[in-house]
């Protein structure tokens, strides 16, 4: 019997690979929670008992909230935690909602395709712009869209075929 095609292995290789990217997510998402908090105390700290403030505090504050967000939304989505309104969807039938299933599927697939092509194309395109206090290019934090959507589809088609199973 070949273990690699049978279908509950695949079914765990699919769970382990969510788990995989949703722990990514996860701890990515907690790095730049620590990066942000760290940064706001260090400003006030400075503002507040040095007497003199760090032009680039708010900065990195925005910045790492932004990679927060989108780093954490794959965690929210395998969590089920993304706002949906279901309460007319589970009256359809079988058939119906299977059908709803794959167009909403495929809508998510097609929006977060194109977030990630028009988001790459804009951050490689002002590669040459920096931001105004760090002096990074602004492709860095802009990056943050891209590769946010990157993940939430490879979740989305992961979480797609698990639940199809």
């Amino acid at each position: 019997m070949d273990t690699a095609r049978h279908p509950e292995n695949e079914g765990s290789r699919l769970e382990r690979l969510i788990s995989v990217l949703e722990c990514f997510s996860a701890w990515t998402a907690c790095f730049f929670l620590v990066v942000n908090v760290g940064d706001i105390l260090l400003g006030i700290f400075c503002r507040y008992v040095l007497r003199s403030s760090i032009v680039w505090t708010e900065e990195v504050a925005r910045f790492s909230l932004v990679w927060m967000v989108m780093m954490g939304a794959l965690g929210a989505a395998v969590k089920g935690d993304h706002m949906v309104i279901d309460f007319v969807v589970p009256r359809f039938s079988a058939a119906l909602r299977r059908l709803v299933e794959w167009g909403r599927f495929f809508l998510a697939v097609g929006i977060l395709s194109l977030m990630i092509w028009l988001g790459t194309v804009n951050a490689v395109q002002i590669w040459h712009m920096k931001t105004l206090a760090l002096n990074i290019p602004k492709t860095i934090p802009l990056l943050s869209l891209p590769v946010g959507f990157a993940l939430l589809l490879a979740g989305t088609v992961l979480l797609h075929f698990k639940e199809g199973r």
